[in-house]
């Protein structure tokens, strides 16, 4: 299973502070980039997405309940094929709920896990923002980060290559929760400026926390 990275951090008793903290946003803002700042500030940091990649393992619980709902050809030898699941869930908005309602709770039972450790980790977990009510009671902390569409469109296409090789199209009528203000968050940082800037900000609030 994927292991919380713990790292003894100087500057302030991480073992006074037991919280998760929740950092999310939209694809391509800089969740990761900024995940990877705090960690390196020494701070124990886990992500969702590094999870979900691990439980899709053959054989490990993810794998298996795909394979039992979807069927053995969204599977192969070594793992979930996640790209050919993906092109069927986000295409189905039933699949795409049947999806969720295998990972979701997967997902929460890891993070309710991690709250048992009695420390401060920070937890990048973009599905946040579109799950905020399944989420909310889980973490103490929530930092929302925020980035022009262009950043978006050139982290992804970094990211992925071409955003046509990967054809969707609606489903359901899910709203941004982002851009209608239904989501409530402690912090938002904006990725708008230079990188130094970006990690500053960060910095910012790993004090305030």
């Amino acid at each position: 299973m994927v292991e919380v990275h713990i790292i003894v951090h100087h500057a302030k008793d991480l073992w006074e502070n037991k919280m998760l903290v929740c950092i999310t946003g939209k694809s391509g803002v800089g969740k990761t980039t900024a995940t990877q700042y705090i960690k390196k500030l020494g701070f124990n940091t886990w992500i969702a997405d590094e999870y979900v990649h691990e439980i899709y393992q053959y054989g490990n619980i993810g794998y298996l309940a795909i394979k039992k709902a979807f069927g053995s050809e969204y599977v192969n030898s070594k793992e979930v094929d996640r790209k050919k699941l993906g092109l069927l869930v986000f295409n189905d908005i039933k699949s795409l709920k049947k999806l969720n309602e295998i990972t979701l709770p997967l997902i929460k039972n890891k993070l309710l896990e991690l709250k048992q450790k009695n420390t401060l980790i920070f937890c990048e977990l973009a599905i946040y923002i579109n799950h905020e009510k399944y989420f909310k009671n889980v973490f103490d902390k929530i930092i929302l980060i925020s980035a022009p569409k262009t950043l978006e469109k050139d982290n992804l296409k970094n990211k992925f290559g071409s955003l046509r090789k990967f054809p969707t199209k609606r489903v359901g009528s899910l709203k941004n929760p982002i851009k209608n203000n239904t989501i409530k968050y402690d912090f938002c940082v904006d990725n708008s400026e230079n990188i130094n800037i970006f990690q500053n900000n960060i910095k910012k609030i790993t004090h305030k926390i």
